[in-house]
C-alpha cells in the first residue's frame, strides 16, 4: 500500500516546500525502530523524496541505502523505485547525466515487472530531459516508445501529455505538418473534456507554428483563442505570455503591411501591438518578474522602431522620430534589466535594436558603436546568429556611411555565415528526415510481418476449407477488388471535390474578411468574429470632423442623378484617401456629409491636430476641384467644416448589417460647428482650438448662437 503511495507522488510530481516536514520527521523516527526489510526499503525512498529539494545530498546516500538492501534481498520493485527516484532527484537539480544513467537502471528493472505503465513513465522522463538539451531526435524516440505503451494501455490522459511533448518536439525540428498533426490529435482528447488549461496550451502552440511558417494571420486566430481561454480561467502567467504572442504577431502584420508601402495599414498594427505588449508588461510588473519586463521593453523599442519607419513612410518624420525616441528609451531600459541579470543573450538583442534604431535615424557613428558592441559579445560566447547579423548591420552601416569597399566586405562575410548555416540546416534537416524516414520503416517492416504471421496461421487452420471455395473465393475477390477500386476512384473525385471547395473557400472568406474591415476597425471586427459581438468602448478625448457641401440641393438639381452620384463618389474617395494618411477614422457619409474622428480605435496624442490638418487638405482639395470644374461650366460644391474635441462613446450595435458608429453630445457639437460654418472655412470649437493654438492660426468669432446648445465660442482656422 505505502509503495503505490510513493508512486502516486512521483507520478504527480508534488514538490514539498523547504522547512518544517511531519512526514519527513515521523519517517526518519520510523527508520530508527527495527523493521523488516521490504518496510525499510520503502521508508528509505520515501525519505528521500521527502528531502530531494531541502537536503539533496542526504537523499542520495538514503537511496543508495535503499538500492544496496533491495539488491541483498533481491527486492526488484523496491531496487526500481529507488533508481526512478534517483532519476527524478538528479532531474531537479539539472544533473542530466546522473538522471539518465538511472532511469537507465531503472527501466530493464521495470520491464521485468512488467510495469508498463512505469516503463512508459521513464520513457517520457527521459523524453523531458533530452527535450530540455535540446537533443530533439533522442527526445521524440523517447516520446514514441512512450506513446506506444500508453495507447496499448489506452490511457487517454498520458496519451494526450505524450503527443502534445512529441508536438512540441517536431516544432522545434522545423517538422510542421508533423507538429500540427499531433497537436490536433492532442486537441482530440483534452477538447471532449474540457480542459482548458491544456487546450489552451494546444491553441498557443499551433499560433506559434502558424506564425514561424508566416501565416500571420492565422496565428492570431490561434492566440485569441488561447487568450479568450486563459482569460476566463485567469492564468496570468500563460496569459502576459499569450498577450506577448499577440503583440509580436500584430507588429509582424505591420511590417506586411510596410512592405506593401501600405504605411496606414501597417501603423494600426504596430499600435495594436502596442496595447497587447502593455498587457503583458502590467502581468509581470504586478508579479515582480524582471526578466519578463526586460523582454516587454524590448518588444516595446522593435515595435516602436517598426512604427516610426511606418509613420516615415507615409511622410509624417515629426511622429517617426517621437517614436524612435520611446524606441530607444524602452531599448535602453531592458538592457540596464538585463545587465542587472546578467542575461548576455538578451542584452546583445537590446543592443542589437538600439543599434538599428540610431541607423534609421541618421545616427551612424552610434549605430556602428552599438553594432560593434553585440558582434563583439556575440562573437566571445560564439552565438552564429548574432554573428551573422552582426556583419548584416555593419554593411547597412558602412553602406548608408558612403563607405561602398567595407560594406561589401561586411555583406561579403554575412553571405558566406548565411551559406554556411544553409548548408549545415540541410545536413541536419537530412540526418533528421532520415531518422524519422528509418523509424517509419522500421514500424512498417515489423507490421508486415505481424500480418504476414497472422495470414500463415490463418491459411494452415482453413487450407482444406479454402482448396473448396477456391473457385467461389476467386470470383469473391475479383469482385472484392472490383469494389474496392470503384469505391477509390469515388473517394479521389471526393477529395478532388472537396480541395477545390476549400480553395473557393479560403478565398471568399477572404474576400469578407477584407470586406469587413473596410467596414470596421482591425480590433473590432476581429472581436466581432470571435465573439459575435463588439463591446461599446467608451473614449474620454476624440476629435470629430463635419463636413457637408453647401448649397447640395440647389447644385444636385442641375446635375443628371447617375453624374450626381459620381461627384460624390469622387470628393468621398479623396476625402477617404486623406483621412487614411492623417489616421483617421471614417465614420460613415449621410448624403453629402461626411463624419469621421481621431483619437480612435487608438487612443494616442496630437489627434486634435491631425484632425486640422486633415480638414486643410480636404478644403485644398474641393476648392482645387471646384476651380477644375468651373473651368471646364460644370456644377461643382463648397464644403463647410466644423470640429469639436470630447469623448464619445464607440462601437457596434445589433445583430444585423453591422456599422461602426459614434456617440455623445461631442458629434452633436461637431454638427453644430459646421452648420455654423462658411464654405470654403473650418470652424472650431473652443475645446480643439485649445488643443492646436500654438501649432494653427485662427481668428476668433466669438460666441455664436448654436441650435440647441446656446452660445458657442467658435474660432474660424486661417490658411
Amino acid at each position: 500500500m505505502r509503495l503505490h503511495f510513493i508512486l502516486f507522488i512521483l507520478l504527480i510530481g508534488t514538490l514539498q516546500s523547504v522547512g518544517q516536514n511531519p512526514l519527513l520527521d515521523s519517517l526518519l523516527l520510523e527508520l530508527d525502530k527495527p523493521l523488516d526489510d521490504t518496510t525499510r526499503v520503502l521508508t528509505l525512498a520515501e525519505a528521500a523524496w521527502e528531502l530531494k529539494i531541502e537536503d539533496p545530498n542526504r537523499a542520495r546516500h538514503l537511496l543508495q541505502d535503499a538500492i544496496c538492501l533491495t539488491q541483498e534481498i533481491g527486492y526488484l520493485r523496491g531496487e526500481a523505485t529507488a533508481f526512478n527516484y534517483f532519476g527524478v532527484l538528479e532531474t531537479i537539480h539539472d544533473r542530466n547525466a546522473d538522471a539518465i544513467r538511472y532511469y537507465t537502471y531503472a527501466l530493464p528493472l521495470r520491464e521485468r515487472l512488467g510495469d508498463r505503465k512505469g516503463v512508459a513513465s521513464i520513457y517520457n522522463n527521459l523524453g523531458n530531459i533530452y527535450e530540455n538539451q535540446g537533443e530533439g531526435l533522442e527526445a521524440l524516440a523517447s516520446y514514441q516508445l512512450s506513446l506506444k505503451i500508453l495507447e496499448q494501455l489506452g490511457d487517454s490522459a498520458r496519451i494526450a501529455r505524450a503527443t502534445y511533448s512529441m508536438a512540441v518536439i517536431h516544432e522545434s525540428l522545423g517538422n510542421y505538418p508533423e507538429a500540427l498533426n499531433q497537436l490536433y490529435d492532442f486537441l482530440g482528447f483534452v477538447e471532449p473534456r474540457d480542459d482548458k488549461e491544456e487546450i489552451a496550451s494546444g491553441y498557443n502552440l499551433i499560433g506559434n507554428i502558424k506564425s514561424e511558417i508566416e501565416l500571420t494571420a492565422e496565428a492570431m486566430t490561434w492566440y485569441h483563442k488561447a487568450r479568450v481561454i486563459r482569460e476566463q480561467m485567469d492564468d496570468i502567467w500563460s496569459l502576459a505570455i499569450t498577450y506577448q504572442n499577440l503583440g509580436i504577431t500584430e507588429d509582424n502584420l505591420g511590417e506586411q503591411f510596410f512592405d506593401k508601402d501600405m504605411g496606414d495599414s501597417a501603423i494600426v498594427h504596430h499600435h495594436l501591438a502596442l496595447e497587447w505588449l502593455d498587457k503583458a508588461f502590467t502581468i509581470y510588473s504586478q508579479n515582480d518578474d524582471p526578466s519578463g519586463r526586460a523582454d516587454i521593453l524590448n518588444n516595446r523599442g522593435v515595435v516602436e522602431k517598426n512604427l516610426g519607419s511606418a509613420y516615415l513612410l507615409i511622410g509624417d518624420k515629426k511622429k517617426a522620430e517621437d517614436a524612435w525616441v520611446k524606441a530607444l528609451e524602452h531599448l535602453t531600459a531592458s538592457q540596464a534589466i538585463r545587465e542587472e541579470l546578467g542575461d548576455q543573450v538578451g542584452v546583445i538583442e537590446t543592443l542589437n535594436g538600439l543599434g538599428d534604431v540610431a541607423r534609421r535615424q541618421g545616427r551612424y557613428r552610434d549605430a556602428l558603436q552599438y553594432t560593434n558592441t553585440y558582434f563583439d559579445l556575440a562573437t566571445a560566447l560564439d552565438i552564429g546568429k548574432f554573428i551573422r547579423n552582426g556583419w548584416k548591420d555593419r554593411a547597412k552601416v558602412y553602406k548608408a556611411m558612403g563607405n561602398w569597399q567595407e560594406a561589401f566586405r561586411c555583406q561579403e562575410k554575412f553571405e558566406d555565415l548565411r551559406w554556411e548555416e544553409f548548408n549545415d540546416k540541410r545536413v541536419k534537416d537530412y540526418e533528421r528526415r532520415e531518422v524519422l524516414y528509418g523509424d517509419l520503416k522500421k514500424q512498417i517492416k515489423l507490421e508486415k510481418q505481424e500480418q504476414e504471421l497472422a495470414v500463415q496461421d490463418a491459411r494452415l487452420s482453413e487450407a482444406r476449407t479454402r482448396q473448396r471455395a477456391l473457385m467461389g473465393g476467386g470470383l469473391a475477390l475479383a469482385l472484392l477488388a472490383l469494389l474496392l477500386y470503384n469505391r477509390y476512384r469515388i473517394k479521389n473525385k471526393a477529395n478532388q471535390d472537396l480541395e477545390e471547395k476549400n480553395v473557393i473557400i479560403d478565398a471568399e472568406r477572404k474576400k469578407s474578411d477584407d470586406l469587413l474591415l473596410n467596414i470596421l476597425p482591425a480590433a473590432t471586427a476581429r472581436e466581432l468574429k470571435e465573439t459575435g459581438r463588439a463591446q461599446a468602448r467608451h473614449y474620454d478625448s476624440v476629435t470629430v470632423l463635419f463636413t457637408d457641401f453647401s448649397g447640395f440641393t440647389a447644385t444636385a438639381a442641375k446635375l443628371a442623378p447617375a453624374d450626381l452620384v459620381a461627384e460624390l463618389d469622387t470628393c468621398f474617395r479623396a476625402f477617404d484617401a486623406i483621412t487614411g494618411r492623417h489616421g483617421i477614422e471614417k465614420i460613415k457619409t449621410i448624403g453629402d456629409a461626411f463624419l469621421c474622428v481621431g483619437g480612435l480605435p487608438e487612443e494616442r496624442e496630437g489627434h486634435a491636430l491631425d484632425v486640422v490638418k486633415a480638414a486643410q487638405e480636404m478644403q485644398t482639395w474641393m476648392e482645387n476641384r471646384a476651380a477644375e470644374l468651373e473651368k471646364e461650366g460644370r456644377p461643382f460644391f463648397r464644403m463647410r467644416a466644423g470640429i469639436h474635441t470630447g469623448p464619445v462613446v464607440a462601437g457596434v450595435v445589433g445583430d444585423r448589417k453591422f456599422a461602426y458608429d459614434i456617440w455623445g453630445d461631442t458629434v452633436n457639437t461637431a454638427a453644430r460647428m459646421e452648420s455654423n460654418g462658411e464654405p470654403g472655412r473650418i470652424n472650431l470649437s473652443a475645446a480643439t482650438w485649445e488643443e492646436v493654438k500654438g501649432e494653427i492660426n485662427c481668428t476668433p468669432r466669438g460666441a455664436i448662437e448654436a441650435k440647441g446648445k446656446g452660445k458657442l465660442e467658435m474660432y474660424f482656422v486661417e490658411n
